[in-house]
């Protein structure tokens, strides 16, 4: 039974099968000599680089090496000439086709019977994907800082200004009530500044961890929305015109709250980027399972390009770089985590509306 059980270990341990475990991963698997010449090639290999074997055994190893790399095989060769294991090193290679990849490699110096280094071993990987996911990261943080510091000083700058007008103001034995009180508006509205763009930065990481909780209970959300059309058509001196039923004929189960904040940022957009000496255009339409709110202007409108972008985080309108480029996002993850959509298009006759759809129904 033993002999037996050794016969089998050994079976399991030839080198047919320790070939067959080489050959049968995903990874890039590539033997070569200490002279850089390419002796064995897996499947993960082609896979990675494009090459069958036969057309790479007995080619150098250059052959994958970009030629603004002309250094980088004799350093590594020489490192593994002497011992050196090489782990985790990332670089770049190109394909057969051409194309350049992103790679990580773990190079081991491979030694015969005596301890002699008679060769190398090289696993690699297609890092591509992750190195352009960090760069995209690393950019959206670079655009964070940028815009964040750059809208944070705008109120805070009012603020400092006004508070030092106010102290000049107040060290007279008789000062302007009125004044006084102006500069304690001003400072107020710029603290209001500081807080929604803190709010709305702070939406950004619990949207991406997952955290934004809604506090769900029935609402009127036409109600809600021709509350909010009114209040911000006042406050901009502008005109908001609504069509549709008065209120809901029955509630949604939504966060009144957030949704109230969506409907916000839609009619504020438009009262900035709509032309002004036009009206807003908010038209209202329901059934029993949903509620439809679109907020149209006649501004520039968006162009087709930059419809879905304008919904992603710090992106702002090339003619029109004005905000922070978060509202939109926020508005769009708060109505996602209902359930619902949240879209633009072309108004007929020139223009952007967007469109918010909200099941009615806890989704």
């Amino acid at each position: 039974m033993k002999a037996e059980t050794r016969e089998a270990q050994a079976q399991a341990w030839s080198p047919e099968y320790l070939a067959a475990i080489v050959d049968s991963s995903d990874d890039a698997i590539i033997g070569k000599t200490l002279d850089g010449t390419i002796i064995s090639w897996n499947r993960g290999a082609e896979q990675l680089y494009g090459y069958a074997a036969d057309e790479v055994i007995g080619q150098p190893i250059s052959i994958l090496v970009p030629e603004d790399r002309p250094d980088e095989i004799p350093t590594i060769l020489d490192r593994l000439r002497h011992g050196e294991r090489i782990d985790h090193y990332k670089t770049v290679r190109v394909r057969k086709d051409g194309e350049r990849l992103e790679i990580s490699v773990t190079i081991s110096p491979v030694r015969d019977a005596t301890g002699t280094i008679i060769g190398a071993s090289a696993i690699a990987r297609d890092i591509s994907e992750q190195e352009r996911a960090i760069q995209e990261a690393l950019r959206l943080r670079e655009d964070f800082i940028s815009i964040a510091a750059h809208e944070l000083r705008t109120p805070l700058t009012t603020v400092f200004a006004r508070l030092q007008l106010a102290e000049r103001r107040l060290s007279r034995d008789e000062y302007d009530r009125e004044a006084l009180r102006r500069d304690v508006e001003i400072v107020r509205r710029g603290a209001d500044r500081l807080r929604g763009l803190l709010e709305r930065l702070l939406d950004i990481s619990r949207i991406r961890s997952g955290r934004l909780e809604l506090d769900r209970a029935p609402a009127d959300v036409v109600a809600l929305t021709r509350q909010v059309a009114t209040e911000l058509g006042e406050n901009a001196g502008r005109e908001v015109i609504v069509r549709g039923p008065e209120a809901s004929a029955e509630p949604a189960t939504v966060d009144a709250v957030r949704i109230e904040e969506v409907l916000t940022n839609l009619v504020d957009n438009a009262t900035k980027y709509g032309a002004k000496d036009q009206p807003i255009e908010i038209d209202i339409a329901e059934d029993r399972a949903s509620v439809r709110v679109s907020v149209s202007d006649r501004g520039p409108g968006v162009a087709p390009e930059e419809r879905d972008l304008i919904f992603e985080p710090f992106h702002r309108a090339r003619r029109d770089p004005r905000g922070v480029g978060l509202g939109l996002h926020v508005a769009r993850e708060i109505v996602r985590f209902h359930g619902g959509s949240l879209t633009v298009e072309e108004r007929p006759g020139g223009g952007a509306t967007f469109v918010m759809v909200l099941p009615k129904a806890d989704a």
